[in-house]
């Protein structure tokens, strides 16, 4: 249960980075990992910009690809490529190429609504990326390591997929897992061996409290349903991507790691 196929999105910040760093520590030896920079000229002509504009931001493309090739160096299985297109939907053009099973991206602590509005990389790659999604938010002071991780549990099959997932990287890391099967939400039917691995039952709602529990977290591991595009608006996933204080990874059903369609 690892991800031996992981494609990053670097974008020259600090995020970006930082997305590069948590995917590298998930990689397995024999794992793949394609770190794609994507230079979208044709946003900046839109907005007015001039051609010393679009030259800067061709420039800073280049030194957020050189910077990933630092990163990479020495790592044999590990590319970067430099593409000219729309960010998001050059992101998951690679992951469908590539047949990824992870897709990470830097997590941006802006609302929601934003997001949706502006069809911004992150909300626009949790709606359609094909496989699993890692949203990686960095904590100051902290090097990142998955140990602290909580599973939201509500007993259905993407739940305990993403489980599984969480006991695997707990067991890789030396970490340990913590489950929150939120009663605030739609309805839970509280029996079943599912019931013995959780750790709360808060009466709020399953967002709410998992964005709770992530302050003091290292990673929230979530089940998605595999919903795209409109469907997947207002997803508890979604949400808690967006309001997580640590990384989000979204466990897709059609990964090795996930449950079959």
């Amino acid at each position: 249960m690892e991800y031996h196929g992981i494609v990053v999105g670097v974008d020259g910040s600090e995020s970006g980075f930082e997305a590069l760093r948590q995917a590298l520590l998930l990689l397995p030896p024999d794992g793949v990992l394609h770190a794609v920079t994507v230079i979208d000229n044709t946003a900046a002509v839109h907005a007015g910009a001039g051609s010393q504009a679009v030259a800067e931001l061709n420039a800073d493309a280049l030194r957020a690809r050189d910077e990933a090739a630092r990163m990479l160096e020495g790592r044999t299985r590990c590319e970067t490529h430099l593409i000219h297109g729309v960010p998001a939907s050059t992101l998951l053009a690679v992951a469908k190429r590539e047949q990824a099973d992870l897709l990470v991206v830097g997590g941006h602590h802006r609302s929601r609504t934003a997001g949706i509005l502006l069809a911004g990389t992150m909300t626009t790659v949790l709606h359609e990326s094909p496989c699993s999604v890692l949203l990686a938010i960095i904590r100051r002071g902290e090097v990142w390591r998955p140990r602290r991780i909580i599973v939201g549990l509500d007993g259905s099959a993407y739940a305990l997929a993403a489980l599984a997932v969480a006991d695997e990287l707990a067991g890789r890391f030396d970490g340990s897992v913590s489950t929150v099967a939120a009663l605030g939400g739609k309805l839970i039917a509280r029996e079943g061996e599912w019931t013995a691995r959780v750790s709360e039952w808060p009466k709020v709602h399953p967002v709410d409290a998992l964005d709770d529990a992530s302050a003091t977290a290292d990673l929230v591991v979530i089940g998605s349903r595999g919903l795209h595009g409109v469907k997947a608006l207002g997803s508890v996933g979604e949400r808690v991507a967006h309001r997580a204080r640590c990384s989000v990874l979204l466990v897709r059903p059609n990964t090795p790691m996930g449950v079959e369609r």
